[in-house]
């Protein structure tokens, strides 16, 4: 049974899969003889708590996002293209200079 719960987690992520869906696999599962009742009870309930953390987690990620966002930083890439920018500003003034000469 532990070998089946991990292939079920890993093969289906914890917060894609519905109840709906978790309730069907075991079922067919208990009906298949690959499970016993109370193995797929216990498995369901184990994935169905798995997805609750899971979607528990997505919404503290969210959160941080929207923080993040409010406030105002600029990104690794924007700060790449602006390093870039200055880079051909100061090649260009250089290159002004050194004609003035």
């Amino acid at each position: 049974m532990e070998e089946l719960k991990k292939l079920l987690l890993s093969a289906v992520g914890a917060a894609a899969i519905s109840v709906e869906k978790i309730d069907s696999t075991v079922t067919e599962l208990i009906e298949k003889g690959k499970l016993s009742v109370k193995e797929g009870k216990e498995l369901r309930e184990e994935l169905v708590r798995r997805k609750k953390e899971s979607e528990e987690d997505l919404v503290k990620k969210e959160d941080l996002n929207g923080i993040i966002d409010s406030l105002n930083l600029v990104s690794k890439r924007e700060l790449e293209l602006l390093e870039e920018r200055v880079a051909k500003l100061e090649e260009q003034m250089k290159t002004l200079r050194d004609s003035d000469l």
